[in-house]
C-alpha cells in the first residue's frame, strides 16, 4: 500500500512539475523561434504534409545540398483539440509508469543513503536524457539551448 501511494503521489508531483515547467516557466518559449508569418506556414504545411506525423526536409540525405534550408518537423494538418483532458490523462498514466520504474529502481539501492540514492536516480535520469535527447542535436541539428533545457527539465522532473 505504500508503495502504491507514493507511486501516486510522485505521478502527481510529475503532472504538476509538467504543468509548471510548460505553461509558467517561460524558458521552453526561451529556447523557440516563431515564425514570421504562421497561417502562411501552417497552410504550407496543410497542402504538403497530407497525413499527421513525422517529416524531414529534405527527405533524403542524399538530396540535400549544401546551404539549403533543412527541417525536423511533427506536422498535425487537421490540428489538435485545445480542450487538453485526453492530453492530460495519458500524461498522468505515463507519469504512473515512469513513477512506478523509478521506485523500482529505488528497491534495488537498499544499501545507498538517501543521498546516494538521490546520487543514483540523477544518474539515470542524466543516461536517459543523453540517450534520447543527444541524438536530436547531433543528427538534426536542434539548438543545444532546447537540449539543455529539456534535459534540465527532464532532471527536476
Amino acid at each position: 500500500m505504500k508503495k502504491t501511494a507514493a507511486v501516486i503521489v510522485s505521478a502527481i508531483i510529475l503532472l504538476t512539475w509538467g504543468a509548471v515547467s510548460w505553461m509558467v516557466l517561460p524558458w521552453h518559449q526561451m529556447v523557440a523561434n516563431e515564425f514570421t508569418n504562421e497561417s502562411e506556414v501552417a497552410e504550407t504545411i496543410r497542402a504538403n504534409a497530407p497525413k499527421p506525423g513525422i517529416y524531414y526536409l529534405p527527405f533524403s540525405h542524399k538530396n540535400y545540398k549544401a546551404g539549403e534550408t533543412a527541417a525536423f518537423v511533427n506536422a498535425l494538418p487537421q490540428g489538435y483539440t485545445p480542450a487538453m483532458t485526453n492530453q492530460l490523462v495519458t500524461q498522468f498514466v505515463g507519469d504512473l509508469v515512469s513513477a512506478l520504474l523509478v521506485i523500482c529502481l529505488l528497491s534495488q539501492t537498499a544499501g545507498l543513503s538517501y543521498w546516494g540514492r538521490v546520487g543514483f536516480v540523477t544518474l539515470v535520469g542524466v543516461v536517459i536524457a543523453s540517450v534520447s535527447h543527444f541524438p536530436y542535436w547531433n543528427w538534426f541539428g536542434f539548438p543545444i539551448q532546447y537540449i539543455t533545457v529539456i534535459v534540465v527539465d527532464s532532471l527536476i522532473a
